[in-house]
């Protein structure tokens, strides 16, 4: 799923007014396509001038929309409806049917899978059983400077409905929309609540059952009228620049949103990139500031130590399915709006036989959401966390036959209705003090606590 960056000197057509004309064309081919045979899909795609995914979803009726932009803003796709979804890596088994329009790009599924799998969902989760692998009905993709409109067909499709929705786009306009004020409810369980957790992860540690936990907590805000996650999700974006924006809506009012800086893994045909990040420190108030800070955050022992533990897991993750890899030497700092990090690249030419399905049962959870050793610190996290994650820290994004971009699904939150909960964690190590972790928490919680004022 590689592409050119989109140039600066682009200008977007009006969304509506440019899907709308294509969607009017894709509806009559809908009606006329041979329907596929069980397992198969098909898929029916028109060129577009330059258009604004995000902008054009924002229009689009709530209840199954979905969003991936990646972190170089090469790939960037807005999408809605079901065509068929199933189990990760069960996807791999659907054929491409014989279509009479040649299709440019293959179809993207969404991906949206659980932290932890074997714990048992919380019902504010439930509505998102079922997401973890998507194939969409209609599908909005830039790459690189190609803008395509895109439907699914499967032999379960209702193509009256499918064609009724696609000339349904050709009317819908964005109208003047008044967003909800936010204001904080509370910080989770609270500071006495975190400050046990850590404590109880640092006595494991000092007994040697962990070398690393990393706990998270909740902050909740109400808004004064329903949320709509595309608007949350485009103020989001306009705060941070740089990082992977998702959506995943499982029905109207419930939603899992995010702009965040982790990257699970990245496939372009047999090459992986994966990478490692951990430790933090806030941006500075200016430039001089901001470069001490960064310079304490590479000189640091105990954030060295941390992100070690990440580099370690990655880089023998990937080596049980590479013929080859490579690892940076030393950490660089990744910058954000309002924290910055260690982060160490790996990439890795995979072997043959090895799928996307094969890469995350590798990668997922690493040293940076979860602890380590891995599997002991997802126990201590049912202990020690008075909530279920879900897709929080979870692995988030889009896959085809040809590539694959795959997020770690944190900097997020769960919207329900008029509510929204964020999520942010810290990893705990030897030396680590709760108070000093709880204040990290709060820097990454800015992004949404700006929201607020």
């Amino acid at each position: 799923m590689s592409a050119g960056s989109l140039p600066r000197h682009t200008e977007f057509d009006d969304a509506p007014s440019v899907v709308g004309r294509a969607a009017r064309v894709l509806a009559a081919r809908v009606e006329q396509a041979p329907v596929p045979a069980a397992g198969e899909w098909a898929r029916l795609e028109m060129r577009l001038d330059p258009v604004e995914p995000l902008q054009w979803l924002r229009g689009v009726a709530p209840g199954s929309r979905r969003y991936f932009r990646d972190r170089g803003a090469r790939l960037e796709i807005a999408a809605c409806g079901h065509a068929a979804s199933c189990a990760f890596g069960e996807h791999e088994g659907w054929r491409e049917a014989a279509s009479p329009v040649e299709a440019v790009r293959g179809p993207a599924w969404f991906v949206a899978m659980p932290f932890d799998g074997g714990r048992a969902r919380a019902a504010e989760w439930r509505a998102f059983d079922g997401q973890s692998c998507v194939l969409p009905a209609i599908e909005l993709r830039r790459e690189g400077e190609v803008h395509t409109l895109s439907v699914h067909l499967t032999g379960a499709t209702d193509r009256a409905q499918l064609a009724a929705g696609l000339r349904a786009l050709s009317s819908r306009r964005e109208g003047c929309v008044v967003e909800p004020a936010l204001v904080r409810l509370s910080d989770g369980a609270g500071e006495a609540e975190w400050s046990r957790a850590v404590h109880g992860g640092l006595a494991r540690i000092r007994a040697g059952a962990l070398r690393k936990i990393v706990l998270a907590r909740t902050r909740s805000y109400a808004a004064s009228g329903p949320l709509d996650p595309v608007a949350v999700l485009s103020r989001l974006s306009a705060r941070e620049s740089r990082g992977f924006r998702f959506l995943v809506e499982a029905a109207p009012g419930h939603a899992f949103l995010g702009v965040t800086p982790e990257r699970l893994f990245s496939r372009s045909g047999r090459t992986a990139r994966s990478e490692a990040v951990a430790g933090t420190r806030p941006r500075g108030v200016d430039g001089v500031a901001d470069r001490l800070l960064g310079e304490s955050l590479l000189a640091s022992a105990k954030d060295r130590r941390e992100q070690e533990l990440v580099v370690e897991r990655v880089r023998e993750a990937l080596a049980a399915c590479a013929t080859s890899l490579r690892v940076d030497a030393e950490p660089r700092l990744l910058r954000l709006a309002y924290v910055q990090h260690l982060a160490t690249r790996v990439q890795a030419e995979l072997r043959a036989g090895v799928g996307d399905i094969d890469l995350i049962r590798a990668l997922h959870p690493t040293p940076a959401v979860a602890g380590a050793p891995v599997a002991a610190a997802i126990e201590a996290l049912r202990d020690f966390e008075p909530f279920d994650r879900g897709l929080y820290a979870g692995p988030v994004g889009v896959v085809s036959r040809d590539g694959a971009e795959i997020a770690v699904a944190i900097r997020s939150a769960r919207i329900e209705g008029d509510r929204l909960v964020a999520y942010a964690g810290a990893g705990i190590v030897d030396g680590s003090d709760a108070a000093e972790e709880w204040r990290e928490t709060g820097h990454k919680l800015l992004a949404f606590e700006r929201l607020a004022t």
